[in-house]
């Protein structure tokens, strides 16, 4: 029983010092936004596959009645593209992305924190070089002060704004909003990733 207890114990503290969320909630006020945005993360991106099961089953069933719904197909898409994207912030939070851990698994553990701390920093540069082109591409600042956005138009010969969706009639750009959106929850979570392995090579296991 003793024995049983302290396997367990054994366990749960293994668990305590791997778990991504455990982490996180030790990495201070980042940690914790970090946490509770992947908390809200995981219940969008279900409510988006389940929406996105019911919106293909409508188009079969629709177009088995020879009455297809002409926009359906194209919500689906928008709305996997958002599931996408929020999965990937997702897994971002819990070090989920299919990754070759060859080198890191053969590493003692210091190295093996200053190597996690490194992919850390570089996937947080990308982040914030893909927030850059994509600032540049929405110029919302440009947009804000020109006259309308016909004027925009004309002055960055950049159409986000006005480009509707194909069947839906919708501006595109409001579907694209979930890059800028990705990147700020992204930058969340790295900044959580950094301070996890900073902990690490501070001590923590």
């Amino acid at each position: 029983m003793a024995s049983a207890a302290n396997d367990r114990a054994v366990k749960a503290a293994e668990h305590h010092d791997t778990d991504p969320s455990s982490l996180a909630a030790r990495a201070g006020w980042i940690g914790r936004v970090s946490g509770i945005l992947a908390r809200g993360e995981a219940i969008v991106a279900g409510s988006l596959a389940a929406f996105t099961f019911l919106l293909l089953l409508l188009n079969v069933v629709t177009r088995a009645l020879s009455v297809p719904i002409l926009w359906v197909d194209e919500l689906a898409v928008f709305a996997m593209v958002w599931m996408a994207f929020v999965g990937a912030s997702l897994a971002i939070h819990h070090r989920g992305h299919i990754a070759v851990t060859l080198v890191s698994d053969a590493l003692p553990s210091r190295p093996k924190a200053w190597l996690a701390l490194t992919v850390d920093l570089l996937l947080l540069a990308f982040i914030l070089t893909l927030l850059v082109l994509i600032w540049r591409w929405f110029d919302p600042v440009t947009a804000l002060f020109a006259e309308n956005l016909e004027a925009f138009s004309l002055i960055d010969f950049n159409f986000i704004y006005q480009e509707p969706t194909v069947t839906l009639g919708v501006p595109k750009f409001w579907f694209w909003l979930i890059l800028p959106i990705f990147c700020l929850t992204t930058i969340v979570h790295s900044l959580s990733n950094i301070a996890v392995s900073l902990g690490r090579l501070g001590g923590w296991e």
